[in-house]
Order: structure tokens, then C-alpha cells, then sequence
């Protein structure tokens, strides 16, 4: 029986993604190395972080000054460019009456509490993950365990809302049900989420009886 259901943001909740490549890529283009639309697709969807990235293709940069650079500009269209996606609103309240409520995300919480508070979502939510203060984030099942942990579950009763492959894998590697509603700004064939347990095209597709039916 779902208990709890836990969010993801970027890419699900608001349409965050165009804005985050909009601003790394502003910072990695500074420094000589820009992010095409195919790396940034392969960044989202395996939920790289700064270290991880810049690590993984060996560029001479110090993940934590291109952070910064990235926060001040990314903070800045938070609050002039940012836009729920369709459904969003509505869908949180309407589950939030039924239904314990948190976010589990790769941003960080500083980003996460500015969108919410933004929106006037922030009391629908019990807790608040960023998976940047944890070793692994996705698709690794560590966010979504730390999720259950916090809100004094099992996983079993456990139902994440993603967008990406690697939020399904983590899910899934939890031990949670999973729908995915996949990120329009990112170009994926449905094979990629072929283990959630449910696909949606918008969050307007989300009622209360879609989340009985997964019990």
C-alpha cells in the first residue's frame, strides 16, 4: 500500500532543464569548453554532477569555482525565467491530500527551497533530499532510501515520480514503484524507462486512481 510519494524537481515539477544548460553551459563556454544539447542530455540523464563531469572528460577546472559561477546565474533566472510544468501545481495538491509528500533531487537544497517557495508548494512537502550531499546520487537507490529513511517508511510503500532513466533505475534499485513522466527537453525512446511501472506524457495524467491502481 503507497504511503508515501516522493518527487523528483528538475525536469518533472518545473521546467528547470533549458534554464541549468542555459547557465552551464554560459560558465563552461567562459573557460573553452562548451556543452552541446546531445552532452547535456547525457549529463541529465545520468544525473552527473560538476566533479563527476568535469572529472569524467578530464578538463582542467575546479568543479567548485564553476559551481559558483553556475549558482549566480542559474539563482538569477530561478526567479525570472523559471515555470512549473503542466500539471504540477495541481497534481501536488491533489496528492498531498491522500498522500505524505517529499522531494528528492539533484539539485541543491538552496535551489530546491528557492523553487518551492517560488511556487508556494514548500508546506506540501515533509522533507527535502539533495542527492549532492550524499557520495552517490542516481541512478544509485541512495536519495530514495535516505527519502524512506527520513519519512519513516519501508521502502515497499514508496512511490517516486521521475523523469529521467537513472531516477527509474534508482528507484527501482530501492524497491519502489515508479511512473515516469519524461523531461520534453530531452529526447529519449520509451525503452529507456521500460522498468517504471507506469509512463505518463504530463503530470495531468497523475489522479488519485492512477496511484491505486499501483498497489
Amino acid at each position: 500500500m503507497i504511503k508515501i510519494i516522493i518527487f523528483d524537481l528538475d525536469g518533472l515539477l518545473v521546467n528547470s532543464q533549458p534554464l541549468q544548460y542555459k547557465a552551464y553551459n554560459h560558465v563552461f563556454s567562459k573557460y573553452g569548453y562548451p556543452l552541446s544539447k546531445d552532452k547535456w542530455e547525457e549529463w541529465i540523464q545520468n544525473s552527473h554532477h560538476v566533479k563527476d563531469w568535469i572529472k569524467k572528460h578530464n578538463l582542467p577546472l575546479n568543479p567548485e569555482k564553476i559551481r559558483a559561477e553556475k549558482k549566480e546565474i542559474y539563482d538569477q533566472l530561478i526567479a525570472s525565467k523559471l515555470n512549473l510544468m503542466s500539471g504540477a501545481k495541481k497534481v501536488v495538491k491533489l496528492l498531498s491530500k491522500k498522500y505524505r509528500l517529499c522531494i528528492a533531487s539533484s539539485s541543491r537544497i538552496e535551489s530546491i527551497e528557492a523553487v518551492l517557495q517560488k511556487f508556494d508548494l514548500h508546506s506540501k512537502f515533509e522533507k527535502l533530499i539533495s542527492d549532492t550531499e550524499l557520495e552517490k546520487g542516481k541512478p544509485y537507490p541512495d536519495i530514495f532510501l535516505k527519502a524512506a529513511k527520513l519519512m519513516q517508511v519501508s521502502p515497499e510503500v514508496c512511490l517516486v515520480i521521475e523523469d529521467s532513466s537513472a531516477g527509474v533505475r534508482a528507484a527501482k534499485s530501492a524497491g519502489m514503484k515508479c511512473i515516469i513522466c519524461p523531461d520534453p527537453f530531452v529526447k529519449k525512446q520509451c525503452c529507456e524507462y521500460q522498468n517504471a511501472d507506469k509512463i505518463v506524457r504530463s503530470l495531468e495524467e497523475i489522479t488519485l486512481k492512477t496511484i491505486m491502481e499501483l498497489n
